[in-house]
């Protein structure tokens, strides 16, 4: 092969080595390093995976969180520092021969001018201090002050009879409806109304829940011929009731009507309804005198009555006119023998329902006011009592005194 020839095939080799494609692999393996490694290792480079972009979100989010706080407490450090000690306990002990820090001294001002001192004012002369008084006892002490009756019977107020113990004057002049009264200071210048239930003891239940429930003022008026009268009388007495009998008398529609057994009658001789009395007044001790709330036959007959009253007289009790009847003379026959009396100015539960009673009550009041007494008559029915309980609770406050019977004997108009 000629020079020519080699020369020629020579050339393009030259070329080739010389040309774009060698320069382009020096360029990128000054730039990075071997040009066949750089591509494949662009290709290699994968995406982020899930979790490292989670930890990447908390680690940016925690720097956020640090960068707030920073910022906050340099804001606020200061307040924040005095609030924290301010919440810790502390306790200040004062120590002796310690001096005490010297307060901070005002600069000069720069031209001080004398002032005079104002004088001083006057001050008011001090106000005395208040006088001590002494608190008054709770109201519910003084209300609910027990009372005690003076027991039955009193030696010298009775005398055995075939009947039983019947009261009588004593001989020094002491006389039963006075001994056996419950207390009440004659000094209390207040309208006064004695509340009176009457047929208690007919029935057991009615006058234990009459016991229970009643408050001791209230005056109670025993039938004779109840079942253990003297326990009841007994019981009754010893929580502070006052106590009447009430003596069956012969109603308008007799026999049709039957008032009880040994009832006195207007067709019987005086001498029978003394005895008949008798036998009621033996019954039971410690009472102040009688009433009836069924005579509305036997005490409107005078003729009747006044053996009736002088009995009464002799035996030192007294008498309320129940007024069974408008036309009953009981009361005032007793007034004129020198007998001490009462009269029931109204039936409280005539009609039992509670506004009746109310308004029964009410007139009661206004009696009182306008007389200066008062008496209601009434029956152990439990809307009765129920509102006699709720009347007392304001009673007081309206200037009005509740009182047992014998505190209104003889005080009432004819």
């Amino acid at each position: 092969m000629n020079a020519a020839a080699l020369l020629g095939r020579l050339k393009p080799a030259k070329r080739e080595r010389s040309g774009p494609g060698l320069l382009a692999r020096l360029r990128r393996r000054k730039a990075g390093g071997d040009s066949d490694d750089a591509p494949r290792a662009r290709k290699e480079r994968r995406p982020l995976s899930p979790l490292a972009k989670r930890l990447f979100g908390a680690y940016a989010v925690l720097a956020l969180g640090l960068g707030g706080l920073a910022g906050w407490l340099a804001m606020n450090g200061e307040h924040t520092t005095e609030a924290w000690q301010a919440a810790i306990p502390s306790v200040e002990v004062a120590v002796k021969g310690a001096q005490p820090p010297t307060p901070p001294t005002a600069p000069p001002a720069a031209a001080t001018v004398p002032v005079q001192p104002a004088p001083p004012a006057a001050s008011p002369p001090a106000a005395p201090p208040p006088p001590v008084v002494a608190a008054p006892p709770p109201l519910a002490v003084v209300v609910n002050e027990p009372v005690t009756l003076t027991p039955a019977p009193v030696p010298g107020l009775v005398e055995d009879s075939r009947n039983g113990p019947l009261p009588r004057i004593a001989e020094d002049g002491r006389k039963p409806w006075q001994v056996y009264a419950r207390p009440f200071p004659a000094a209390d210048r207040r309208p006064r109304i004695a509340i009176v239930l009457a047929e208690m003891g007919i029935s057991g239940v009615t006058t234990g829940n009459a016991l229970q429930k009643l408050p001791p003022t209230i005056t109670l008026a025993f039938v004779p011929y109840a079942e253990r009268l003297d326990n009841w009388v007994e019981r009754a007495r010893g929580k502070g009731h006052e106590v009447m009998l009430s003596v069956p008398m012969e109603p308008q529609d007799y026999p049709r009507n039957d008032p009880g057994p040994n009832a006195l009658l207007s067709m019987l001789p005086p001498e029978r309804n003394l005895e008949r009395l008798e036998w009621s007044l033996g019954k039971a001790v410690g009472y102040v005198g009688i009433t009836s709330t069924t005579g509305s036959k036997f005490t409107a007959n005078p003729d009747a009555v006044n053996p009736v009253v002088a009995a009464m007289k002799a035996r030192g009790l007294m008498v309320l006119d129940a007024r069974a009847t408008p036309r009953s003379v009981a009361g005032t026959l007793a007034g004129q023998a020198g007998v001490p009396r009462a009269f029931a100015d109204r039936v409280i539960d005539r009609d039992l329902s509670r506004g009746a009673i109310d308004d029964q009550l009410a007139e009661l009041e206004a009696i009182a006011k306008a007389n200066g007494a008062a008496v209601g008559i009434g029956a152990p029915y439990p809307s009765t009592i129920e509102r006699i309980n709720l009347w007392l609770t304001g009673l007081a406050d309206r200037g009005i005194a509740i009182v047992p019977v014998s505190a209104v004997a003889n005080m009432q108009k004819q």
